[in-house]
């Protein structure tokens, strides 16, 4: 299949590191704010790569032996492999620009102060040659709007995880209870004691019910980990208690209000859902003998797939979709592996809604518009790694295991339902 071209060659743009400021970092890249006077470049954010900074020599990894292609072939995936599944509209344009050393190395030092005690194991890979300009969904508004009121921009970011449980059909008998909790609501118990259990279940969010979506968002305010943040003007905000509330977020109950209406309106949540449980109709249970099998009889090769196999991958999987009598036993350990691993990436994006126009007062003086303008995208959306697939195996294993010994009968389990 003949790979489209949807990154152009990286352009040479004059960086000064005081010009970008520190915005925030995941586990593999980390991301600054342009705040310089380059209008070709105003409003859009950076992503560099990492790398760990026990295995770095020089500051320099020797694995990526095509840095650029590789984030080439990451934006050709986000547009034409996850877009046509999710739609088009919802994925962010992207710039490859060329790197200097000299440029990193300043920006790292700049940048140390600011990260996180948890994210200092990895710093910035200074062997990259290029980097990723997106435009920055998180850009303040001009304080007064067109009719005269003060008014900031707030960005709400979603990770609204799994959207759908395994049918009892594609789990063991011992794992029955994947069909029973959803997966996040299990994993809560291998990854916080029992009395800091969020009360957020993912499968509200996606119910496609305004009351049960309501009763997500407040979930997450509550508790909002890694799956909420809320943006004030490009600055994070979070009350005293690590919460979203009224004490940081003006009216934050009608901004709650209007993000669900918003959840409910856009098709965005229920193809999420859709795709997410379509792509991995056989589990990981069923994932891992394929994918053993195509490793040993040389079906599939232990390396990444290569952008061509993913959109003859996702080719196949919208062709066979659309006939109504297709057969699944048709489909070759190749693509049901590489279908589970699209499915992955959906199960880890983000969900960018910015309101340019949102009252700054938090009285009922400062009235919220009554159909307010919002934009919303999808980031987070990078290929899974092939040769992870043995590890989600095992922490599915460990997941199940750990909630089992939490709440091993049914009266203890939680109910999720779809």
């Amino acid at each position: 299949m003949a790979v489209p071209s949807s990154v152009d060659l990286p352009e040479s743009i004059p960086f000064e590191p005081n010009d970008w400021n520190y915005k925030g970092e995941g586990n593999e890249n980390i991301v600054f704010s342009y705040r310089g006077s380059n209008t070709d470049i105003c409003g859009w954010l950076l992503r560099l790569s990492k790398c760990d900074v026990a295995t770095s020599v020089n500051g320099c990894t020797a694995h990526r032996l095509d840095d650029t292609q590789r984030k080439r072939d990451h934006a050709t995936y986000s547009t034409s492999v996850i877009g046509p599944l999710l739609g088009p509209e919802y994925i962010l344009p992207q710039r490859l620009v060329a790197l200097k050393p000299d440029f990193l190395r300043r920006l790292q030092v700049k940048s140390e102060p600011l990260r996180p005690a948890h994210r200092l194991h990895k710093q910035i890979d200074l062997s990259q040659d290029v980097g990723v300009l997106m435009p920055n969904a998180f850009r303040g508004t001009p304080p007064v709007s067109s009719s005269g009121r003060l008014r900031q921009s707030v960005t709400v970011e979603l990770k609204p995880k799994w959207g759908f449980m395994p049918s009892l059909g594609s789990v063991s008998p011992r794992n029955s209870v994947k069909s029973r909790v959803c997966r996040y609501c299990m994993h809560q118990f291998t990854k916080h004691a029992s009395q800091d259990v969020s009360g957020f279940c993912p499968l509200d969010l996606y119910s496609g019910d305004r009351h049960r979506i309501v009763r997500a968002l407040d979930s997450l305010a509550q508790s909002p980990q890694n799956n909420l943040r809320v943006f004030v003007d490009d600055h994070i905000a979070i009350d005293r208690h690590g919460k979203i509330s009224e004490e940081c977020v003006a009216q934050w109950e009608a901004l709650r209000d209007c993000i669900a209406d918003i959840v409910l309106k856009e098709p965005l949540f229920s193809r999420l859902k859709q795709c997410q449980r379509m792509l991995d109709s056989l589990d990981i249970e069923g994932i891992l003998p394929l994918y053993k099998h195509a490793v040993e009889s040389g079906s599939l090769a232990n390396v990444q797939p290569s952008i061509s196999d993913w959109l003859t991958a996702v080719a196949d999987f919208t062709q066979r979709t659309e006939i109504a009598d297709s057969n699944v036993a048709e489909v070759t350990d190749k693509q049901a592996i590489l279908e589970f691993l699209i499915s992955t990436t959906l199960k880890d994006v983000s969900v960018l809604i910015t309101l340019p126009e949102w009252p700054v007062h938090k009285t009922s003086l400062d009235s919220v518009p009554t159909e307010p303008q919002y934009a919303i995208a999808v980031i987070d959306s990078d290929p899974k790694k092939l040769a992870k697939i043995p590890n989600y195996f095992s922490k599915d294993e460990k997941i199940v295991k750990h909630y089992l010994k939490h709440c091993p009968d049914l009266d203890s389990q939680q109910q999720c339902s779809e």
